[in-house]
């Protein structure tokens, strides 16, 4: 909630701006009202809109195989504070709601008024235009398609029909809508200056407009005279539209505008900004999901996954080898697949073509070099590895890790004075050297906790770094860091007197589901989504060894244990780790 009126008070402000530099002084009034209805409403949907972010944020550096850099998942940290303060933010809650529900009351008093107001008024159809007259109002006002006219203004008048045309005009173009609608935007975000200077701009706008609708049958004299001898005064009805507003001096200076068209460059100005906004804040689907994906995108397969008549002539040597599934997009032949013609022919052991799903499975040699190199031309097609045979490591283990987090990390006190919790995804890389670059948040919460995270993360060093296939490797960290708020602010004084606990792992990733068995040293079974559905892609490894598989696309497995007593550990990028045991 709060990240969500954060990003409306940007969106709302930057686009008042927008209108203050290059709007205001035009006199295209219905592109104006357009504008200020339209930017309203933009920045309540946008901090709800989620577009699918680019996955090149996850996307490994591209160049030669010492660069490859694969990407794993780390355990969340939890960071709370618990404070000794009085202070609770539910009592903020219910502030905020009984002034908005306030000012909702106001709204409803005064339909509510109006209503009781047509009831006791005397109904006249005057020029085919419906008049409601009321002797208890001055002047006149329109309220949606209903015209209320004092009683003593008499149809000889000389006022009087101007005043008809006018408030005509606010019927026809429904400026009600539009004051009623500003009204509850204004009573949802009453902390929101824009929300009440819009509401003051929009209708003198509507007064521009049942002007320049009127002076279509008056001279400008004649009206500019009438407007001017009129009783100048308001009914202090704020959903109303009267021809007896103030502003007299803009509106007349108004009327002598001519109505030019807005200029290109304007409308350019103004769309780009709206674009650059809905991107910033409306770009930025959630982690979890994509992340998930990835699990799925390994191109480097294990000799399980490989078809039954390839795998039986292969059995025997199936350590000297190593194992590629490439597919061709549809439509594609299979000449057409990223990094196949770039294969070393004498690299190649044995091929499998599958016509029917237009795949190709590529047996090599462990040279290293052109698997590495096949794997990355494959992956600018959006494949990527996921995984690595020996993950980077922080100096003592990962508890020693968690213990850094808890001793350096610091919730900051901007967050907690305004409340904001949630979940930061902090990326960084663990270089061949054991250090640690490119430190950046990849999802964050403000409130200075996206800078906290950096700053911890940026000055650990000393990480045994990551290997895949026997060599070191850049591999890219994610780390989920969980702010949470025990329903506790600040203490007096705005210091804290609370403490931070980071917690090794909260299960806030999904849990595989396994049904697996043992029989005579080896594990099979069929690993499955939270939803049921197979999952793909899932690494199976035998603990304390270097010997394991990949689940199949159906979510099979088949294990052959080197100790039939050892652990078997199911890991699979956005989702909790599972072990198997026999006992």
């Amino acid at each position: 909630m709060i990240n969500y009126l954060i990003e409306l008070f940007i969106i709302h402000s930057i686009l008042t701006v927008g209108y203050l530099i290059f709007l205001r002084e035009e006199s295209d009034y219905s592109k104006l009202r357009a504008y200020l209805l339209g930017s309203t409403l933009l920045s309540m949907i946008v901090p709800l809109l989620h577009f699918p972010s680019i996955l090149a944020l996850f996307a490994p550096q591209q160049g030669s195989p010492s660069a490859e850099v694969v990407t794993y998942l780390l355990n969340p940290a939890m960071i709370t504070v618990q404070s000794t303060s009085s202070y609770d933010f539910s009592f903020a809650i219910w502030f905020y709601a009984l002034i908005s529900i306030w000012f909702l009351v106001q709204i409803a008093r005064g339909i509510i008024y109006l209503v009781r107001l047509e009831r006791h008024s005397e109904y006249q159809v005057v020029d085919g235009i419906p008049v409601y007259r009321a002797s208890n109002i001055q002047g006149s006002f329109t309220f949606f398609n209903r015209i209320f006219m004092d009683h003593t203004i008499s149809s000889d008048q000389e006022e009087f029909t101007p005043m008809l045309n006018h408030e005509s005009a606010h019927a026809r173009l429904g400026h009600s809508y539009d004051i009623l609608f500003l009204q509850l935007f204004r009573a949802c975000f009453w902390w929101l200056p824009s929300a009440w200077w819009i509401q003051k701009e929009i209708k003198k706008i509507h007064e521009y407009q049942a002007d320049a609708y009127a002076l279509k049958l008056y001279s400008m004299d004649q009206y500019s005279s009438i407007l001017i001898s009129s009783i100048l005064k308001s009914n202090g009805l704020s959903l109303a539209s009267s021809f007896h507003d103030g502003l007299i001096l803009k509106r007349l200076k108004a009327m002598k505008r001519k109505v030019t068209q807005l200029k290109p460059w304007k409308v350019g100005a103004l769309t780009a900004l709206c674009a650059i906004l809905a991107i910033a804040f409306a770009c930025n689907e959630q982690l979890d999901g994509e992340i998930k994906k990835m699990g799925e995108q390994s191109n480097a397969i294990s000799f399980d996954q490989l078809p039954d008549n390839m795998k039986a002539d292969l059995e025997p040597m199936k350590e000297q080898l190593a194992f590629i599934k490439l597919e061709a997009k549809e439509g594609d032949n299979l000449s057409d697949i990223a990094g196949l013609q770039d294969i070393d022919e004498e690299l190649i052991h044995s091929m499998n073509i599958d016509k029917t799903n237009n795949t190709i499975y590529i047996a090599m040699m462990k040279d290293g070099t052109n698997f590495d190199y096949v794997a990355e031309k494959s992956k600018m097609d959006g494949e990527v590895f996921t995984m690595v045979e020996s993950q980077p490591r922080y100096p003592g283990g990962m508890d020693a890790f968690y213990q850094y987090l808890g001793q350096e990390m610091k919730y900051p006190l901007e967050a907690r004075k305004a409340g904001i919790e949630g979940r930061v995804y902090v990326q960084f890389i663990v270089e061949p050297d054991g250090t640690i670059s490119e430190v950046t948040t990849l999802k964050g919460i403000g409130g200075g906790c996206d800078a906290e995270a950096e700053r911890v993360m940026t000055n650990t060093s000393g990480w045994i770094p990551g290997e895949q296939r026997g060599k070191k490797v850049r591999v890219r960290m994610v780390l989920p860091l969980i702010f949470k708020l025990n329903n506790e602010g600040v203490a007096n004084g705005g210091k804290s007197k609370g403490t931070i606990i980071i917690n090794e792992v909260e299960n806030v990733n999904d849990r595989m589901k396994i049904n697996a068995n043992l029989q005579e040293g080896v594990w099979t079974g069929t690993v499955y989504a939270p939803n049921g559905q197979p999952l793909a892609g899932v690494n199976i490894v035998e603990k304390n060894t270097t010997s394991g598989t990949v689940s199949d696309r159906d979510g099979s497995f088949r294990l052959k244990l080197i100790n039939p007593a050892s652990e078997v550990i199911l890991r699979s990028v956005g989702y909790e780790s599972v072990k198997l045991s026999d006992n």
